[in-house]
């Protein structure tokens, strides 16, 4: 077992409700490790030591090692972290309306390496909590998809709601053998895979559709009880297959989502070079069933007792492909591309892709393309600060029948963001986005922020 394994899925927003798709991550040791005579005198376990060393500009969190406490822990299979993220943004332009908005999140992450515990080899438990606070330009921006993808999740039942504390995450994966494990709990599905669009809207992109694509929309939600297996059969390809409810569980346990729908998803992601330089692809299919999808281009059906309701089926699919390739870099690149960390680990420049499909029959968002530039370390002197450039676009199917008419045919989407690596551990991000409106007869907004993330 000495693969460090991570297990993470690019999410989906929906049009009516945010559902994400999953995909697992290609394992791979974080850039920043302890220090090899810490590594040889911990027990053997599933994730890498971090380093917690370091002064106040150099470490990689900002509480640093607490006199050692924190790499003896993490040596015996305890590792946590508090992710502080505050965002404020101002619509300058067009959308529902000028307006400022500020908020903020708190993400908890534990992980308890029960190897390194020594109490089951093969066997990992993660935990991660979530708290909201604040408002955001979700709604102000008239967007279709969230300008700031950290305010939606986790999902509630009113935009910008509070939330004190959910727990979302709550996995127990085990490993049976180097090559083969299997996963069982309720999880988040709003990692991706992907090194220049990932971060979950604290670090890298803020607006979703450079986080997810839409188009798995109706099938996966952002927590959600399930279980699934993971295989490892070459260097850095991961397979993932899992089931899991169809309806979100952000702030419920989930259990009573049983038998409400289920859906089942495999993904695929293999990391590659061409030539010295890192690249990788990831391919995901999902399939839902049990469920009430109503056709987007359906008509009513008279039922008995219940009057005119919109004809639905039971059953839908989607289809993502993923794809994101350095371009150059300033250092010959010695170790897989670490895909958990939402930061690109290169310093150099890259590019990124992601189109997804789904069926026409029951998704009004047929299809999603994306793409931008992104790149590190471009200024001297400035190793650490990175900037991105990106569009989207997205097809909308209308139907008069069942509420969407009011929607437009097409939305698009711009934004381009420049982040200040103050120290390793403290990020400010600058941001600017046009975006189109999802509704009709309301302008296109032109949207400016600044984002705080502190990692302790």
């Amino acid at each position: 077992m000495k693969r460090p394994i991570a297990l993470s899925v690019i999410p989906i927003v929906g049009l009516v409700v945010t559902l994400p798709l999953a995909a697992a991550e290609t394992p791979a040791a974080p850039p920043a490790t302890a220090d090899a005579a810490a590594q040889a005198q911990a027990p053997q376990g599933l994730l890498p030591l971090p380093d917690y060393s370091g002064d106040l500009a150099d470490r990689s969190h900002l509480t640093g090692d607490w006199g050692g406490t924190r790499t003896e822990w993490a040596a015996h299979g305890v590792q946590a972290e508090v992710d502080f993220t505050q965002i404020v943004q101002s619509v300058v332009e067009g959308g529902r309306g000028s307006t400022t908005r500020y908020g903020g999140s708190l993400d908890y992450l534990v992980n308890l390496d029960l190897m390194r515990m020594g109490v089951l080899p093969g066997a990992l438990l993660t935990v991660r909590a979530e708290t909201r606070f604040g408002d955001s330009a979700n709604v102000a921006s008239g967007s279709l998809l969230p300008v700031s993808t950290e305010a939606l999740f986790p999902l509630s039942g009113e935009l910008d709601e509070s939330i004190g504390i959910s727990l979302t995450t709550l996995r127990y994966t085990q490993f049976l053998a180097p090559e083969f494990g299997v996963f069982v709990g309720k999880f988040d599905t709003l990692e991706s895979t992907n090194e220049f669009a990932a971060g979950r809207g604290v670090s890298q992109f803020l607006n979703g559709n450079f986080v997810f694509s839409p188009s798995g929309a109706l099938l996966v939600p952002y927590s959600t009880l399930g279980t699934g297996i993971i295989l490892l059969p070459i260097k850095d390809l991961t397979i993932t297959s899992m089931i899991f409810n169809t309806n979100d569980s952000s702030t419920s346990s989930g259990f009573d989502e049983f038998g409400n729908g289920w859906t089942w998803l495999t993904a695929a992601n293999y990391q590659y070079k061409l030539g010295d330089l890192p690249g990788g692809q990831g391919l995901a299919v999902g399939y839902g069933r049990d469920n009430e999808f109503k056709q987007v281009a359906g008509g009513l059906l008279f039922e008995r007792g219940h009057g005119l309701s919109p004809v639905t089926q039971d059953d839908s699919w989607f289809a993502c492909w993923d794809t994101w390739q350095y371009l150059w870099t300033k250092d010959a690149p010695t170790e897989s591309i670490n895909l958990s960390n939402g930061r690109q680990d290169l310093a150099g420049i890259g590019f990124f892709t992601r189109m997804s499909f789904a069926d026409k029959d029951t998704n009004p968002v047929e299809y999603a393309l994306s793409g931008g530039i992104a790149a590190r370390g471009l200024i001297p002197s400035r190793n650490n600060d990175s900037l991105g450039v990106a569009y989207a676009y997205n097809r909308i199917q209308r139907s008069r029948l069942i509420g969407f008419a009011n929607l437009e045919k097409q939305t698009q989407a711009f934004e381009a963001y420049y982040d200040i690596a103050v120290t390793p551990a403290a990020h400010l991000t600058l941001d600017v986005q046009l975006v189109d409106a999802a509704e009709t007869g309301i302008d296109s907004s032109v949207v400016l922020g600044a984002r705080c993330s502190l990692k302790f």
